[in-house]
Formats: C-alpha cells, structure tokens, sequence
C-alpha cells in the first residue's frame, strides 16, 4: 500500500510515511503485549449473523445478503463520539464522508458517485434534497439505533438516486420491560471547543412503546494545524449550531400479538456557515478575477418528519407479512451568497478624439435563495410464500416532490459605469418558482431456492415519472415551458451459494437511476458572478453494476469482500451556454459566462472492497482492517480523466480488545485511518484544471466501557490524530481537524 501514496510533492509530507509505520509499529507491538497480558478462557467469535432488510426489502442476515450490505449496530455507535451521523459510518468500505466545505452539514459518497446519487432514509422513507451536492443527513446520533449501508445501484428497490447506495437510518423505539428509562449524556469536542448534549425518555406501558429524545448541540471554528490551510489554527467561518427532537409511539395488538402500528416525528434544525479556501480568491471556481471577498452563509436547513408505519406477520396462508408507510416532511433551507470584486482604472477610446479614464471601481452582488421543500408518500409491500421454495415481494409507491424557491440577487457597482444610465445601481433581481416531480412505482422481487444453498433472487421496477414547472404559480419560466413524462424499467439477477461451511459466494447484476433534480431541470442558481439555468430537457442518469463477492464466518475470522464494475451514462453536468446549443438569458451584472445543465458524462468505477476481523484464539483481541480499492475514469464531452477526487486506496487498520474489570466492560481501540492522494480535474476549458490533495495518515485512540445493570454508565473517550498531521480528505472537503480529544458520559436511570 506504500507505494501508492504520492506523498512527495510539497514539503513535509514525508511525515505520512511516518505516520503509516508508527501505526503500523504501534498496532503490532500492542498485539503482542494485549494477547500476552489478556489471556481468557473463551474466544469471542465475529459474525456476520445481523438481520437486515436494506438488501432485500425483508429480513436476511448480512451473510446471506446477495448484495453489498454493512450494518452499523447499537454498539458500534455507542462506542463512537461522532459530530454527525455520516462519521459513524465512515469506516464502512467504500464509503467517503463529504461536506463540501460546510461544517456540521455532511454526506456520504459510495464508490465514488457524488452524494446526490445516493438515497438517504430515515426509517425507510426517502430524504430528498434537490440540490447539485445531495442530501445531507439530518438527524440527532443519539436516536438511532441502528444504520444499514447499501453499497451499489439498488432502483429494483429504492428507486431514484439509488445509483451509489443507499443508507437506513432506524431510529430507536421504546424500552421494552419498563415502563420508563431516561438517558442523559454529553459530547466535549476539543476540535472544534464544541460540545452536543441530548437527553431520551421510553419505555413499554402495556401495549404501548414510547420514546422522546432530544438533543442541542454548539461548535466554535474548527482546530487544524498550521501550515498550508492556516496560519493561526483555526479555519474561520466553520461555527455550527443545531437542536432536535424526535418522538416514536408505536401499539402492538391482534390475537397473537402480530400487528404493529407506530408513529414517528422528527424535527431537526440546523445554523452554518462554509469555510473560505485560501485558494477560492486567487482564481479557483467561480473563476472570478479580481475577488476581494467571497462569503457563503447557510443559516437555515430545517427538517420537520412525520410517518406512519404499519407492520403484520405470521398471518397464516400465502401472505407472510404486510407492511404499509406514509409520511409528510419539509425541508426548510436559506443560502445566502455575498461575492466582492475590484476592477482597476481602465482608457476606452471612446468618445473619439479623446477617449474616457473609467475609474477603479468595486461590485457587489449579494444572492439570496430561500427554499422549502416539501415532500410525501407512501409505500405497501406483501411478502408472499405462494410457491414452494420461493418468497416472493411485491410492492407499489408514490412519491411527490415540490421545490418552493424565492430568489433575489442584488448588484451594486460604486462608482457606477460612466456609460450606466442613471439610477440603475443598485440593481435588483427577484423570482418565484415552484416546481414537482411526482414518481409512481411497482416493484417485485422473487427468491428462489433452486436447489439446497443455491438461491436464484430476481427483481423489477417499473416506473412512472413526471417532473413539471408550476407556470401558473412561478414568476420565472423554464428556457422550455410544459412537462416531462419519462418511462424507467430496473432489474437485478443476483445468485448466493452456501454450500461451503461458513462460507457464502454471491454474484449479482443491478441497475439504477437518478432522475434529474428540480433546479437542474427548472432552477436559476446564482452564485459567485455566474448564473447556471436548469434544463427540462434533460434524460435520466442511469448506471449497470457487476459484483463477484464472497463471505466467511467462521469462530475466530470474518472475511467480506467484494470486486464490481459499475457503468454510469448520460451523467448531468453544466456548460457554457455559447457551447451548449441551449438559448440561455442574458442576466446583467454577472461577470463569469452563464452555464446550463446538459447530459454529456459518462463514468466507469471498479474496484475491491474488504472488511475482515481476527480475534486471537483464547482472547478477546482482535486485529481488524477494512479498506477500498476504487478506480474511476469521467469521460467528459471532450477528454477523460482518472482524476475523480477519489482516492485509489482508503481504510482503517488497527487493533480492538476487549475485557472485564470488576463489572465494567473495557475496551480500547488503537487504529490508523489513511488514504493516497485525490486529484481532480475539472472539465472547465477541456480539464486543463486539476486541484490535488496529498495522501495521509492519522494515528487514533479510542477506549472505554460501560458499568452497571444495562450499562447504567457508559464512557468513551477518543484520541483523534495523535500526530496532528496536516490534511484535507478530498479537494472539496474542509482541511481535517488537528491533535484532539472528545469525551462522551451518559447515565441511564
């Protein structure tokens, strides 16, 4: 794995070799001293037995999953101090943790598709986010049980945007066997002098689970080291802020006790700002020369949730369960954007003989975008055993999106233009748009038990989809008025084998799709100089996955590893409008070209994906390692390019044990997270720009226990880059934090 970190470019990065090998050192040196000291009478063995539906839509065990399935547990995210839900999965192979340069507001990329390519659900029903860098994941750490990771085109299932994966987040029901239990707990963030607390309260009365839980949380500007992102340690502008609460009521009733009917309400409000790159003002996009100052504000990203979920089982006959869900939720969000830039004197030959001396002069455009969405549906789902050795699914859903944006964008130039006719700086622009798509979908999956250990497992998806510009309601028109109707058909063919002891081979092919969003079919995105227009001619994206994979499970060892090939076309992308054959507006006051949103790219990912554990025969410590190979190649209109800001190889490595001290649970976690360097070209002026990010490493320490009846205490304490290593993740992403220490306590009573 050396070899391949291009670590040599600056000067200074020699240190992440450095860092590998102490970790490296450090990891086996620890392994040795731990299996000498921690002797015990019994192995603790890992398996890959945890039930989830995320592959399937109906219960199977991650083992027997014929897709690319990780489950995070109850006590993997006890065990974890995360700013934010997308960090405690972040060690999932081939998942990258994304920002885009905005604190507190992370995604998730899976092999390598952007975020908005990959489906988000809370509780099994879609958070949708009609932006260009996708949905941000919007719930408190502290109410979820449970996260399920799907990784690869999944649209037989999930439908739209399921071309990277798709990622569960289960929030936590009641207490079952008592009637009340109240958890209290706190986060201390050194790298950021943040801190999060929240507070739960469920149980069982009855019939009945309940659970209520909220949380607040306040960060200060992030700690880095000094050097080339910083010269006093701190990144300015990277303060957030949020607050939450959320409520489960759920009724368990019928004879036997087989139906359930619950409700869910989640409310989650969320404050940022995003963080200046030193190199955005001297020429990286927006391109804009002359940029003195350059500002964007997220003050607002409110979520507001309510589902209903009803559940039955064991109903005797063909039908083995039913399931039914329907909700209604907003997204609340207000970007503010303020762009300055200074123009020197200039001569014009004009007036003849003489010509004119414009004088120096400064511009300010500020945009503003206050947007709600709003979004509702509802899914049924009958699991049949209607033929012997097959279980089958069939299912029907709706879902409607609606975009609200109100736009104003304000330009003032001080002096104004000699030639300017009077009064029209400042000048103000304003619309109004609402906009839908609404998708129908019937889908159906069959698995079949061919002969013993060989199961055959088939699925379809047809889907209705009508995206249309509310004229009636909107001050600004589409470049093309009316609607688009489009057809989309997914498949999947998946095998699994388990004739081998503990083992289980799987092959499968899947198809996925994201139809386009609603700014880049009917939006008018203003931000630094430079005006974007949506297309509602635009195609569906639309992607083909292979994957050969094999598991392991035996007393002392897991192995999960997995290789694919995954062709994505018709990938949406903005250009030029003089280049694009569209007829875009002239907007006055802009200063970079206007762009417009066509279907041009391609992209072809492979790669290797492995998780796999070892616990010492006679101990409970166990070495583990999980990691990605990923390579990706755009091709873009007119070059390609490997240079994808997706690092060729990524993963954690370390070291966990595990023992009991006078009934307290210990653990410790000594591990190493790394990556090769990230290059990125942009097909700006035929990708003849490529930013770059060197490799790195970072040394870790995370270690603490739990003590008492149902681990009435708990306690985690983690040791984050212990070399206060210098680095940035991707060329997007904001610079990692330094040397710090976050400590979690909570108390349940």
């Amino acid at each position: 794995m050396y070899k391949d970190l291009d670590l040599a470019r600056r000067p200074g990065t020699r240190r992440n070799y450095r860092v590998l090998g102490v970790s490296a050192i450090a990891i086996c040196a620890a392994s040795f001293a731990l299996t000498a000291f921690h002797r015990s009478a019994h192995a603790q063995p890992i398996e890959l037995d945890e039930l989830t539906i995320i592959g399937t839509r109906t219960e199977v065990t991650v083992q027997d999953n014929p897709r690319s399935v990780s489950v995070v547990d109850q006590q993997q995210l006890e065990r974890q101090a995360p700013l934010s839900v997308g960090e405690a999965i972040r060690d999932v192979p081939g998942v990258e943790l994304v920002d885009s340069s905005v604190p507190g507001m992370k995604r998730l990329r899976i092999r390598g598709e952007s975020s908005r390519r990959v489906t988000i659900l809370l509780d099994g029903q879609e958070i949708t986010d009609h932006s260009t860098y996708g949905t941000p994941i919007l719930i408190n750490p502290a109410a979820i049980e449970r996260i399920d990771v799907l990784r690869g085109p999944a649209s037989v299932l999930y439908g739209a945007k399921a071309i990277g994966g798709v990622v569960n987040i289960v929030t936590k029901k009641g207490v079952p066997g008592k009637a009340v239990e109240v958890e209290v707990g706190g986060t201390y963030y050194s790298g950021t002098s943040g801190w999060q607390g929240w507070t739960s309260a469920g149980g069982t009365l009855g019939n009945f689970d309940y659970r209520v839980t909220g949380g607040i949380a306040e960060h200060d500007d992030q700690k880095t080291p000094k050097g080339e992102f910083t010269s006093t340690g701190r990144l300015e502008t990277t303060a957030w802020d949020t607050d939450d609460i959320s409520a489960h009521l759920g009724y368990t009733f019928g004879v036997e006790g087989n139906h359930y009917l619950a409700v869910k309400a989640q409310q989650y409000r969320l404050d940022t700002e995003t963080w200046k790159d030193p190199e955005t003002i001297t020429g990286r996009p927006p391109n804009i020369e002359g940029v003195t100052d350059f500002t964007i504000d997220l003050p607002q990203r409110d979520l507001k949730k309510i589902g209903v979920y009803y559940d039955a089982e064991d109903l005797g006959g063909p039908v083995a369960k039913v399931h039914v869900d329907a909700y209604y939720q907003t997204i609340d969000r207000l970007f503010e954007n303020n762009v300055e830039t200074f123009t020197p004197a200039s001569f014009v030959p004009f007036p003849p003989p003489f010509g004119t001396v414009i004088p120096a002069s400064s511009t300010d455009v500020q945009s503003t975008s206050d947007d709600t969405i709003t979004n509702y549906g509802a899914t049924a789902q009958i699991d049949l055993e209607a033929f012997r050795n097959h279980y089958t699914i069939v299912g029907v859903q709706y879902l409607a999106d609606v975009l609200e944006t109100d736009k104003t964008s304000t330009v003032n130039v001080v002096p104004p233009p000699p030639f300017a006719p009077p009064g029209q700086f400042p000048l103000e622009n304003s619309s109004f748009q609402e906009a839908r798509i609404d998708t129908f979908s019937l889908f159906a999956q069959d698995d079949w038990e061919i002969v013993p250990d060989l199961n055959l497992i088939t699925g379809v998806r047809y889907n209705h989809i009508e995206t249309k510009l509310e004229e009636s309601r909107s001050t600004q028109a589409a470049l093309t008025p009316g609607s688009e109707t489009q057809l989309e058909t997914s498949t999947s063919v998946a095998l699994t084998y388990s004739g081998f002891e503990n083992t289980t081979l799987r092959a499968l092919y899947s198809s996925g799709y994201i139809n386009p969003t609603l700014l880049q079919s009917f939006g008018r995105t203003s931000a630094g100089g430079q005006t974007v227009f949506g297309n509602p001619d635009l195609e569906l994206e639309t992607a083909n996955n292979y994957e050969l994979g094999l598991r392991f499970d035996g007393d002392h060892l897991a192995v999960d590893v997995v290789g694919y090939y995954t062709k994505s076309k018709d990938y949406i992308t903005t250009v030029e409008c003089a280049a694009s054959g569209v007829t875009c507006p002239q907007i006055a006051g802009r200063s970079a070209p206007n762009r417009v949103y066509v279907n041009v790219d391609e992209a072809t990912t492979w790669g290797v994906e492995l998780l796999t554990q070892y616990t010492i025969p006679g101990t409970r410590v166990t070495p583990y390692a999980t990691g990605a190979y990923t390579r990706r190649r755009l091709d873009f209109e007119d070059f390609s390019t490997y240079n994808t800001n997706v690092p060729r190889l990524s993963g954690r490595f370390g070291l966990r044990v595990e023992r009991d001290i006078r009934g307290i649970n210990a653990w410790a976690d000594l591990f190493a997270r790394a990556s090769t360097d990230v290059k990125e070209t942009l097909p700006d002026d035929g990708g003849r720009e490529t930013n770059e990010v060197d490799g790195w490493a970072t040394l870790n320490l995370a270690f603490g226990g739990t003590y008492g009846e149902n681990d009435k205490y708990r306690l985690v304490v983690e040791l984050n880059n212990l070399t206060d290593e210098e680095y940035r993740p991707l060329t997007d992403a904001l610079p990692g934090v330094g040397r710090s220490v976050a400590v979690t306590a909570a108390v349940k009573f």
